[in-house]
């Protein structure tokens, strides 16, 4: 996300520096600089934490100026854009992914060559092969594309978004979204069998607080699906600035699989699976990196990233984790 023009206020007003989420920690090394004209000396950074190892933006815009930084294009937010063919597809895959009953004996014999690249495609999936469909909570939804889905296939949902343009796209398609905090709702503990955060994690001001509240409406043996940027990706180490998912000012905080476990750990889970995923060499991604640096330099570091990925499995852009609620 390019960084916005400066504003009228003065330069630092509206940022803050906050201690490590996972260990208390103030104390951090900086990993790289982050011009920013709003920032405090123009300038934030990536840094990491000297306790556990999070890397997380210092400083970051407090809450109640970030709004601002999102913009209405925030592709979140806009609703969907697919038309129905490209939709069609998008359903079909995760269909596969999810085992989904009931799509034709056609769709189930082709999963086992469908499954893998849908377990690729999408970073978040709900499997709907066990018998009655779950009850799905999603924080930081934004319009509810996946909650749709899911809603499609009979699951019951709630959406959590601090937008209220997202939820008025959600309610549409008559998806249920709550413009604020998850704890506003005051739902019974056990509400939910799966709890879901794509992408938005990195975005909450405070990821514990988050995760302990999804713990209590999670029923024992209910299922959290997390997916972040990963803080230990090559991307990030090898684009700097340019790394697709810095997303500067609105992501404020880069888990690996040691700090994203630990937490979820001690907020009630017992971590199952963790694993990073790249899509480094998709078209999309390397357009942008020409737009930025050139088509040369793109094919070089497109390469570079592929080769790095190849040799650390670890060292995707998209951490996934998937933890057990505790009994």
């Amino acid at each position: 996300m390019n960084s916005p023009e400066p504003t009228s206020a003065p330069a630092g007003a509206g940022w803050e520096s906050v201690p490590c989420p996972v260990c208390g920690a103030r104390e951090a090394a900086p990993v790289l600089d982050l011009p920013h004209p709003d920032a405090p000396g123009g300038l934030s950074r990536v840094v990491q934490c000297a306790g556990c190892g999070l890397r997380r933006l210092e400083p970051r815009p407090t809450m109640a100026v970030i709004g601002k930084y999102y913009g209405g294009g925030y592709n979140a937010f806009i609703g969907r854009t697919r038309g129905a063919a490209k939709q069609a597809r998008w359903d079909f895959l995760r269909d596969s992914g999810a085992g989904a009953p009931g799509r034709g004996a056609g769709a189930r014999l082709l999963r086992p060559f469908t499954r893998p690249f849908a377990d690729w495609a999408f970073d978040i999936t709900i499997p709907l092969d066990g018998g009655k469909p779950p009850r799905v909570i999603e924080i930081g939804c934004g319009y509810g594309d996946l909650l749709m889905y899911l809603k499609s296939r009979g699951c019951e949902v709630q959406g959590v978004d601090m937008d209220p343009g997202a939820a008025a796209v959600g309610a549409q398609h008559g998806v249920p979204i709550h413009v604020g905090h998850v704890t506003d709702l005051k739902l019974p503990a056990g509400s939910f069998d799966r709890a879901v955060m794509c992408h938005s994690l990195e975005h909450v001001p405070d990821p514990r607080e988050q995760l302990a509240e999804l713990a209590r409406l999670l029923r024992p043996g209910g299922v959290l699906h997390i997916a972040v940027p990963n803080g230990k990706s090559a991307g990030l180490r090898l684009e700097g600035r340019a790394w697709l998912h810095l997303s500067h000012p609105l992501h404020l905080w880069f888990f690996d699989s040691l700090t994203l476990k630990r937490l979820a750990g001690e907020c009630g889970f017992v971590p199952r699976l963790t694993y990073t995923t790249s899509r480094h060499h998709q078209l999309g991604k390397v357009r942008e990196r020409a737009r930025l640096r050139g088509w040369p330099a793109a094919l070089r570091e497109t390469a570079r990233l592929l080769a790095a990925h190849a040799g650390d499995p670890d060292s995707g852009d998209v951490l996934r984790l998937q933890a057990v609620r505790l009994g």
